[in-house]
């Protein structure tokens, strides 16, 4: 049953249900005998990476407790839903999960529902009345109160004391946090918030200004997930070359710090901002072992004209003498970037200047989103929004002009030989190892598949580095035998 959700950009449509997202964590956890049981509880992750970071504290929250961490919603007393609120299609997505889990709630099977995350901070004046199905709403600054939300105490005191503040909650070593990603893979969330003025974006009013942990939080915290089989670790923040500017620490030390301490096989920086990669980052990334050859920069967009409109950079840093910097300082960078499509104002001449420039081969990778109009962002109220349905076209069309270079670059790796991190059995065979190489993040630029897993299979676990030659293609996978 769904409840009327004025406040909320919700439609008639389908949504995904709560089930088909990748949530709560990869086996149960029961407890260390350490605590007195409290009940089940699940959680729920929707969004990006930077949210499952936060899932992963609240799970650790949750432990300490006295909740046993399960995947089935169907035996939690408890469920707590870690919402996104960047877009219009996130926040449907997200409402759609929670009444959901709602019936359950009805049903008798789940005792209490919480609802954390961006959703919450985006919409935390008037989101009480249209989900009275929830027990507890958690906002930012709240993530280490879920425990106390789980056992029911009264949360009206910390909703006063948040009433109408900037979230200023900044995850640091010191919090619980229990992996629900792979075992031999973790995000690490090295600065919180944003201080960009992009048109389109939500993000700096739902988690307010930058502030960046400090340099040595992040090596210790690098240091315990290696103790734990972590070999690799993606670096993620709202704005990842911003880190430290209001510390006096700078990204490439914490760079050269991690890779002096050896605590991780791999180092991959996600989500960067055109300002702030300079010669000695580029120079880091490329000279230090352990950090990958891989940078990912959301770019945009190539028509100047659109950028200006986005409030995004131009001139030196503007899409194509920033990538022209790069391919000169250093070539063996593999470039991923996002593009937005059918921004207000966006002309058929920019969309050709978009497709050129992806066709010219720049980027390993490339994701396209169409322009969603965000109410409380300066894009919002814009003339000449595009339609829906040439926003997907566009879409299309750049994302083509994408496929057709990585098919041909896909082309070249055949008979190359590199380190892959094997991830385990493919999803879909048996028969077959997924792995990634050092310019294949999680999740997004496609993996290397292993053919021969039969001969390999009871000495190649998830987590295993080994050196791959590629054989043929497979769409966007590469499929390739192990040599050592």
């Amino acid at each position: 049953m769904k409840s009327a959700l004025s406040i909320l950009p919700i439609d008639d449509g389908q949504g995904a249900s709560c089930s088909s997202v990748a949530v709560n964590i990869n086996e149960p956890r029961p407890l260390d005998g350490k605590v007195s049981f409290a009940g089940r509880a699940a959680v729920v992750t929707l969004g990006c990476a930077k949210n499952q970071v936060d899932s992963e504290v609240m799970i650790g929250v949750l432990r300490n407790s006295g909740f046993e961490i399960v995947n089935d919603l169907s035996r939690a007393d408890v469920a707590v839903v870690n919402t996104c609120g960047f877009l219009e299609s996130a926040v449907k997505e997200s409402v759609d999960c929670v009444l959901e889990l709602s019936e359950l709630k009805r049903s008798g099977s789940l005792r209490r529902l919480l609802v954390a995350g961006c959703m919450v901070e985006r919409y935390k004046g008037d989101i009480r009345k249209a989900l009275p199905e929830v027990d507890s709403f958690i906002a930012l600054d709240g993530l280490l109160s879920v425990g106390q939300a789980a056992l029911g105490a009264d949360d009206s005191l910390r909703d006063i004391l948040h009433e109408g503040a900037r979230p200023y909650f900044l995850y640091d070593d010191t919090m619980p946090r229990h992996l629900a990603s792979r075992r031999h893979m973790a995000y690490v969330k090295i600065s919180e918030g944003c201080n960009r003025p992009c048109a389109f974006c939500i993000i700096p009013q739902i988690r307010g200004e930058m502030r960046s942990r400090s340099v040595e939080s992040i090596v210790r915290e690098v240091q315990a997930l290696g103790a734990q089989g972590v070999r690799e670790i993606n670096l993620v923040a709202q704005d990842l070359t911003a880190f430290g500017s209001d510390r006096s620490e700078k990204l490439v030390e914490l760079l050269r710090r991690l890779d002096a301490a050896k605590a991780a096989s791999w180092i991959r920086l996600l989500y960067a901002y055109p300002v702030g990669v300079d010669d000695e980052l580029l120079s880091a990334i490329v000279e230090l072992p352990s950090v990958c050859d891989y940078l990912d920069v959301p770019l945009q967009h190539a028509s100047e004209d659109v950028l200006r409109a986005m409030k995004r950079p131009i001139g030196r840093f503007g899409s194509r003498r920033f990538v022209e910097y790069v391919r000169s300082t250093a070539p063996a960078i593999k470039l991923r970037t996002t593009f937005i499509v059918g921004f207000p104002g966006e002309t058929e001449r920019d969309i050709q200047d978009l497709e050129k420039f992806v066709s010219e081969g720049h980027f390993e990778s490339v994701g396209v989103f169409t322009y969603s109009p965000e109410p409380g962002t300066t894009a919002c109220s814009m003339e000449d929004q595009v339609p829906e349905k040439e926003k997907r076209a566009r879409r299309d069309r750049v994302m083509l002009a994408q496929q057709k270079v990585r098919v041909a670059r896909n082309q070249e790796y055949i008979g190359k030989r590199f380190e892959v991190l094997v991830e385990g059995p493919h999803e879909e065979t048996d028969m077959l190892l997924a792995a990634r190489s050092r310019f294949q993040a999680p999740e997004v630029d496609g993996q290397v598949l292993v053919n021969d897993v039969v001969e390999q299979l009871g000495r190649v676990e998830a987590g295993h580095l080994g050196t791959v030659e590629i054989t043929e293609v497979s769409g966007y996978d590469l499929v390739g035998t192990l040599v050592a």
